[in-house]
């Protein structure tokens, strides 16, 4: 999940080298990224039937007037042996 408000000129989800959402707009390929439009103020995606291969780093990141920021999330995926 990733915090925006309306100073956030630019946002967008990646993970590892892959751009997966700018906005509103799917980069991804992948039909089990979603992107959750739960709150105004909120810019989350979902992995639907996650697996082992989703596991890594995830970044959120926003440009603002001031300055780029990012949120970084590491998503790890556990399973019954």
């Amino acid at each position: 999940r990733c915090s925006v408000d309306n100073k956030v000129s630019r946002v967008a989800w990646l993970n590892r080298t892959t751009i997966l959402f700018t906005g509103n707009e799917k980069w991804s390929l992948d039909p089990r990224v979603v992107l959750l439009n739960t709150a105004v103020t909120e810019y989350s995606i979902k992995i639907q039937n996650v697996n082992l291969y989703d596991e890594g780093p995830y970044v959120c990141s926003i440009l603002t007037n001031k300055k780029p920021e990012s949120t970084k999330v590491h998503l790890i995926v556990q399973g019954k042996s």
